[in-house]
């Protein structure tokens, strides 16, 4: 599924999806300055992972080339990627219904938005277990499949947030409705058949079983 390019921007598609619908500090972010605020101070929260996430791509791709030798640390990473993936997995399915709560009396400034992504552990724990591995590995075939995982990775998880700016734009019932909560548990599943992959993926690389 890795080798091709309509294959790896489904994963990057189903892997940024559920973060940018997930419930947390982030979604609530782009709900409040939405309600209070207008669309487009929601849709200035949801494009924020594009200015803080650079770095934390850059440095976590750097630092698994270094290590692509090492089948034990590959596997170890491999392995809680495949837990972290599970965790958001359940998570979601779980918290489908979660309240979205309201606060910020004003809008938030760009500092503010960047410091709030920055100091949120998910997109570390991402791109160190599960984003690096991929993306190098799609980079290793063809310059393309890398740029496809990382172009449908952030089409899903901005694209998703600024829909959700939109939708709550203009109704904030959508948040409690039944499409949501339908939405958040497909995604969920999506998640936990990733890990599952991963799982698999570092008990090869551990060489419990052998590549098929």
């Amino acid at each position: 599924m890795i080798e091709s390019i309509w294959g790896i921007f489904t994963i990057g598609l189903l892997l940024g999806a559920p973060s940018g619908i997930a419930p947390g500090p982030m979604l609530i972010l782009i709900i409040s300055e939405t309600l209070r605020h207008g669309i487009r101070a929601g849709a200035k929260v949801a494009c924020i992972p594009l200015l803080t996430d650079t770095p934390i791509v850059l440095i976590s791709g750097f630092l698994f080339t270094k290590i692509s030798n090492m089948n034990i640390l590959l596997g170890a990473i491999s392995l809680a990627g495949s837990a972290f993936l599970l965790y958001l997995g359940t998570k979601s399915i779980r918290t489908a219904n979660a309240e979205i709560p309201d606060f910020t009396p004003r809008p938030l400034f760009l500092k503010e938005l960047m410091i709030a992504n920055l100091v949120n552990p998910n997109p570390y724990l991402f791109w160190f277990t599960v984003g690096a591995p991929l993306m190098v590995r799609s980079f290793q075939q063809t310059m393309s499949l890398g740029v496809a995982f990382l172009i449908s990775f952030y089409l899903g998880l901005v694209g998703v947030k600024l829909l959700l700016a939109i939708t709550a734009g203009k109704s904030r019932s959508f948040l409690h409705g039944i499409l949501y909560r339908r939405i958040m548990q497909f995604l969920g599943f999506a998640l936990i058949g990733f890990s599952i992959f991963l799982f698999q993926d570092g008990l090869i690389y551990f060489e419990i079983l052998e590549r098929g």
